[in-house]
């Protein structure tokens, strides 16, 4: 996985994890979202009021949020101590581990990624 702050300076990381076919953009504050793609399909991060949800769209295009429970879609949620105010590396590591079970892994905590080195400190 490779983290990349925005090269203007705003506050956004741009994210290529190869290793779950995914590429997306975090950014925000009240919400915090990523928008993106992983194995081709659309991926949403959003994370406000206290919690988080994350999606992969299905087969069709449709996001299980959006009412496609039953798809091939991927959905979770979680909760989100920061109150919408989540730091973007700390997004980013929720993401991972979402992608992580999405691809058939086990999801399990992992390091924050540090986007001054461009990198995740720890296993991903």
């Amino acid at each position: 996985m490779e983290v990349r702050p925005d090269s203007e300076g705003f506050d956004r990381l741009y994210v290529s994890a190869p290793e779950w076919d995914a590429t997306f953009e975090v950014y925000g504050a009240c919400p915090v979202q990523a928008f993106g793609t992983a194995r081709g399909r659309d991926l949403c991060f959003r994370a406000r009021q206290g919690e988080w949800s994350f999606d992969v769209a299905d087969g069709a295009g449709h996001l299980p949020s959006d009412g496609f429970r039953d798809s091939d879609g991927f959905y979770r949620e979680g909760i989100d101590p920061h109150n919408g105010y989540m730091p973007l590396p700390e997004a980013v590591a929720v993401i991972a581990e979402c992608l992580r079970e999405c691809a058939g892994g086990r999801a399990e905590p992992v390091a924050a990624p540090d986007p001054a080195r461009g990198s995740v400190s720890g296993d991903v």
